[in-house]
């Protein structure tokens, strides 16, 4: 009789090609190691292998057929650390519901998936207020970042956005006092129709020309006004109001209110900051 789930398998190649990836970069512990075959995971549960096959040559054709999930107890910061080692990912964390997942491919292109459970509560307890703490912490570190900008910081571009690092923390500013509207219309049901992604590239396009040389002094005026915003707004949410879903661009699926504070307000954060201090080397 089958009694349960032991473990999965991925085969290579050669199993060196893949396994510096999952035990050094993902951080696995190795159960069992011999030279063709390396098993991870506790004694007491599933077991994850990667193996030397005879019949496995180059990357996976088909990546999206399997995929191997790991549980994570804090999927954004892991998110953050594997991206800054130099991980691929197909899908940022994004809220499904009962699950938040991530999608990476290993050095073969095979499809990992990072889960996350959805803590469902309610009231002083909420997500709100957890989410609330995150974009506050969030928003001091990059007003300490934005402190610490010499002048010659200020006129650099940024690898990533090709913009001037202040036109660069101006829009992060922007983004912080303007997305709560948006996130109240969600949760509303009253999101403005017509507007695209495409629409939104344009914008963001023009202002990093307008605010190329804008002032560090309203920048951080900006940051410090949009963050007290946020905070204040995505606090008062229940968790009811955060899974609300609406159409927020025309050419792309629905969202929730908790998948638009994510994107907009906490992941934002992180990828614009990030995009400076690498820029400017602290």
């Amino acid at each position: 009789m089958i009694k349960g789930l032991s473990g999965a398998t991925i085969w290579s190649e050669k199993l060196t090609n893949l396994l510096p990836f999952y035990r050094d970069v993902l951080g696995l512990p190795v159960r069992i190691n011999s030279p063709e075959f390396v098993v991870f995971g506790a004694a007491e549960g599933p077991a994850l292998g990667l193996g030397t096959h005879s019949e496995v040559r180059g990357s996976n054709p088909d990546p999206a057929r399997h995929m191997v999930g790991l549980a994570t107890d804090d999927i954004q910061a892991d998110w953050k650390r594997l991206q800054a080692a130099g991980v691929k990912f197909v899908e940022a964390p994004k809220n499904y519901g009962t699950l938040w997942i991530a999608t990476l491919a290993d050095p073969e292109g095979n499809l990992v998936q990072l889960f996350q459970p959805v803590q469902a509560s309610s009231g002083k307890g909420g997500r709100g207020p957890a989410l609330a703490t995150q974009i506050e912490a969030k928003a001091k570190e990059a007003a300490a970042t934005l402190d610490k900008l010499s002048d010659a910081d200020w006129k650099k571009v940024t690898e990533a956005e090709k913009w001037t690092v202040a036109a660069t923390a101006h829009h992060l500013a922007g983004a912080l006092d303007r997305v709560p509207g948006l996130v109240a219309a969600v949760v509303a049901g009253q999101t403005p129709g017509g507007f695209t992604r495409a629409m939104l590239d344009g914008m963001n396009a023009q202002h990093a020309k307008e605010f190329a040389g804008c002032s560090k002094a309203e920048t951080s005026e900006l940051l410090e006004k949009g963050a007290a915003k946020a905070v204040a707004l995505v606090r008062g949410l229940s968790d009811e109001q955060l899974a609300r879903r609406a159409t927020v661009f025309t050419d792309a699926p629905p969202m929730s209110a908790e998948e638009l504070v994510m994107g907009a307000l906490i992941i934002h954060i992180d990828e614009h900051f990030g995009s400076i201090r690498k820029t400017v080397g602290h």
